[in-house]
């Protein structure tokens, strides 16, 4: 098994944590994907290598995923992200000093340029779009100041976090699409760090933090990551 690691598995899931840089599943541009790979890696141990994909995550994001094992647990987890009892947390760098809060936006998903917009009033394909974060620490470097957060979403549109950080002039550390002045040399510095369901079979909780001894993670101290 190659780029992705196995959090958590039993006869119904599997978590994965997703490196960035590999797509969620496949896509035109027929790199290798993180379901692909989890598949692969079932079926060299032997087992049932059938997933459903459930969620996703930005291909220049990384972090936790959850697959479903069977249609029966896909059915059910699919029906738990539609009434929001799938907890997501991330934990993100932003550009500049981000203190926290409740956020919420009108979404507008343009697919023609792939981005999403704040925007000021209800209209087709306008979406509401909500989240919390707190401040978690803030560093100085050579680019400006710079804040660790923790990010728990309340709902998952196209680009949420990134969107409605950036309308906040608090761009994520490497996102150029949306403000960001420092490129990174590869995704931007936000990561699904944890995920929590409860399946009438089984409850899972997984916790995995990006590598904090590379760069961006590294402007922060270890211990700051266990305040996350």
């Amino acid at each position: 098994m190659s780029n992705i690691e196995v959090l958590y598995k039993s006869d119904n899931a599997l978590v994965i944590y997703k490196p960035a840089g590999i797509p969620s599943q496949p896509d035109p541009s027929g790199d290798k994907d993180a379901m692909t790979l989890a598949s692969e890696h079932l079926m060299s141990l032997g087992e049932r290598s059938n997933l459903w994909l459930i969620h996703r995550l930005d291909r220049n994001v990384s972090g936790v995923m959850v697959f479903a094992r069977n249609k029966r647990t896909a059915a059910e987890l699919s029906e738990i992200v539609k009434v929001r009892l799938l907890t997501k947390k991330y934990v993100a760098i932003v550009e500049g000093v981000a203190e926290g809060g409740e956020l919420c936006d009108l979404l507008y998903k343009d697919s023609r340029v792939s981005k999403a917009f704040v925007v000021d009033r209800k209209r087709e394909g306008v979406k509401e779009a909500r989240l919390s974060y707190r401040k978690i620490a803030t560093a100085d470097t050579p680019r400006g100041k710079r804040t660790l957060i923790s990010v728990l979403l309340e709902t998952g549109r196209f680009h949420q976090i990134r969107a409605q950080l950036s309308h906040r002039h608090n761009p994520i550390l490497g996102d150029g699409k949306y403000g960001s002045r420092e490129k990174l040399a590869q995704g931007l510095a936000l990561s699904a760090c944890k995920l929590e369901i409860e399946l009438s079979s089984e409850k899972i909780s997984v916790t995995r933090l990006p590598d904090t001894t590379e760069h961006p993670w590294s402007i922060f101290a270890r211990e700051d990551y266990e305040r996350v």
